[in-house]
């Protein structure tokens, strides 16, 4: 064989191209666990979530509850808060951060409605004042379960990240100055952080620290094994130059083409590994064996017997393993066809590997090398060829039950996914999500974009009335706290200016048109001349023409399959209320979220019976025997 020949020509231009996609691993080892990495950019679920972003900006969040047993109303404290506001809005990446000291409210004046921070400036500091303060926010509704508790004890601040295309590359520092900012400022007052960019940066570092930690285990155990049986340290360091050319090949490849290293892509690793030392085992097993046996052969002739009996096997072998994980492409979620050609990929250099550093070690080996005896082993495969030969019906018996149990716990696997079941028990992002859901509640925000039907606006009265009726029965559901919407606000100026309203009262169409009035007058700043319309204080809530509003219900952190059930729920109650004067339309990263398990369930079934035919072709194709080519499909 050529290969043999120009063996040294072969390791240098397979090492220059190892070299060249170096600069790749930078990337790829550089951790992303946001949702969005699981959807193709072609995704529909994904860009519905780009177009709510574009419209109401980004609802990736960071929650920071502030606690004192003694009520947050005190000079001392409110300084804080406010400080802390200040120096969180200034850390790039950080658009805005809401708290009850950037909160508006509404106040009647006796020359008309006065709208102005909830909370004056300078801030109170007298306790007569405070006192005051707290019973007019710890009855108002805007501001319980969004900035305040209901005793007062607890504070809210929502930091709100920019929205930006390279989020997922700034996320981990953005949320690691923002916790640094806020343990300096807060000192001992408990500040627990939730949220989703709190989720994605923790998960960023248990997957970085898992990637190291169980890469190099993965390598240790394979050193120890490798040393074990061929007690050889040529074969040593070629094998795992076989299995680590292999995985940097391919996480280069993957680093270089700009993807980074997930909760699915983390085993990229572990899968070359044990799959590419599988090609690599068989050479030197087989060249002892050519040693053995021809003793009087030159070296050279040894090494051409040795690879040309395992070159077609392994070679068959790698397009088989190729090909299985090649069907994963046939999947809808981008993680998932990542593995599936980036696992190939690394296969495939692994077996390159295997046969140009096989080759060079076996002229290198000692003359008196001898294949290792592994005695239990033997034992046992001689008893399984003994029990084959007299008794092959007892075997395939056993066979057979052993694929229907197998089968019978197949059918047990459910398909589901929870974010925070990802960390451990005592992780600090979960005590901190537990501290906060146990002191505040429901803290998880699930978006819904109002859609109103033709010659409406999402300031209709109807759509007011309907979105409110939607949000109060939601709140009866037991993963569902509050809701707040563009009705809240009317429902607050309607309770300033002396409407009595009951809990469950729609405002009347009159009402609306008058407080409608209001919002569009200067005084209100409904239209604040040299500013933005983001900047108005009604720009989360409806967009600047009207034809979007924007409806955010506080649930219960649960399972993507959980969450499915709520949305079902949801979606018939959201027909049920809107009627026809329009539809809600759930938004944000939720929907992303539940998609995952009709995405994984569609990429296991499409990909398992896609490689199994790719594989049945092959295998007919190679054997050319129907009989063969079946038998070979089961312990596949």
């Amino acid at each position: 064989m050529r290969l043999l020949s120009w063996r040294w020509l072969a390791f240098a231009l397979f090492v220059v191209a190892i070299l060249a996609v170096m600069p790749g691993l930078k990337t790829a080892v550089r951790p992303d666990n946001a949702l969005t990495v699981w959807f193709l950019k072609t995704d529909p679920q994904l860009q519905n979530y780009n177009r709510f972003q574009k419209h109401f900006g980004n609802d990736e969040v960071i929650l920071i509850q502030i606690y004192h047993p003694q009520g947050i109303f005190n000079a001392s404290l409110l300084q804080k808060i406010e400080q802390l506001s200040k120096e969180l809005e200034n850390v790039e990446g950080v658009d805005s951060v809401h708290s009850l000291l950037s909160a508006r409210d509404f106040y009647e004046t006796g020359k008309g409605l006065k709208f102005d921070y909830a909370v004056p400036r300078p801030l109170p500091s007298a306790q007569y004042e405070l006192a005051a303060l707290k019973k007019r926010l710890v009855a108002n509704p805007l501001m319980i379960g969004r900035f305040i508790s209901k005793d007062g004890t607890r504070a809210m601040l929502w930091a709100q990240m920019e929205t930006m295309a390279d989020i997922d590359l700034r996320r981990d520092a953005i949320v690691g100055q923002v916790r640094q900012i806020t343990g300096q400022v807060m000192g001992e007052t408990e500040h627990p952080m939730g949220g989703i960019g709190v989720i994605y940066s923790g998960l960023n570092i248990i997957t970085q620290h898992d990637f190291g930690l169980f890469v190099g285990i993965t390598y240790l155990v394979m050193f120890v094994a490798v040393w074990w049986f061929f007690k050889s340290l040529l074969l040593v360091a070629a094998i795992l130059g076989v299995i680590l050319t292999g995985t940097l090949g391919a996480l280069g490849v993957y680093g270089l083409l700009d993807h980074q290293i997930n909760m699915v892509t983390i085993v990229l690793p572990t899968l070359i590994i044990v799959l590419g030392i599988a090609d690599a085992i068989h050479f030197p097993a087989i060249f002892f064996q050519e040693l053995s046996k021809n003793q009087e052969s030159s070296r050279g002739e040894i090494v051409y017997a040795t690879v040309k009996r395992v070159f077609l096997p392994c070679l068959f072998t790698t397009i088989t393993t190729i090909c299985g994980f090649m069907a994963l492409v046939s999947s809808p979620m981008a993680v998932i066809q990542h593995l599936g050609i980036y696992a190939a990929l690394g296969v495939g250099i692994a077996f390159v590997a295997s046969m140009i550093f096989m080759t060079l070690v076996f002229y290198k080996l000692k003359e008196n090398s001898t294949q290792p005896r592994l005695l239990l082993a033997s034992k046992i495969l001689n008893k399984v060829d003994s029990w084959l030969r007299e008794k092959p019906g007892q075997l395939a018996g056993l066979s057979v039950l052993l694929v229907l149990v197998a089968l019978i716990f197949a059918f047990q696997v459910k398909t589901d996914t929870y974010t925070l079941g990802y960390f451990p028990d005592d992780h600090q992002v979960v005590k901190d999500h537990l501290t906060i859901e146990k002191g505040w509640g429901y803290y998880s925000p699930l978006e819904f974009t109002v859609v109103p039907a033709r010659g409406l606006k999402a300031d209709s009265p109807e759509i007011l009335a309907a979105t409110q009726k939607f949000v109060d029965r939601a709140k009866e559901m037991p993963l569902v706290s509050d809701g707040f919407g563009l009705y809240s606000i009317y429902r607050r100026m309607a309770q300033v200016m002396g409407a009595e309203l009951k809990p469950d009262q729609v405002i009347s169409a009159p009402l609306v048109a008058q407080l409608k009035l209001l919002l569009e007058s200067e005084p209100l700043e409904w239209n604040r001349k040299g500013k933005k319309f983001q900047e108005n204080f009604l720009a989360p809530v409806i967009t600047q023409d009207g034809n979007l509003g924007r409806i955010t219900l506080l649930g219960k952190m649960i399972s993507a399959k959980t969450m499915a059930g709520l949305f079902k729920q949801l979606e018939n109650l959201a027909k049920e209320t809107m009627g026809k004067a329009g539809k809600l339309v759930i938004s944000g990263y939720p929907p992303l979220y539940v998609s995952i398990i009709d995405y994984v369930t569609t990429s296991q079934v499409r990909s398992f019976f896609l490689a199994l035919a790719i594989i049945f072709v092959l295998m007919l194709t190679w054997l050319r025997s129907l009989r063969l080519a079946l038998i070979s499909i089961v312990p596949n």
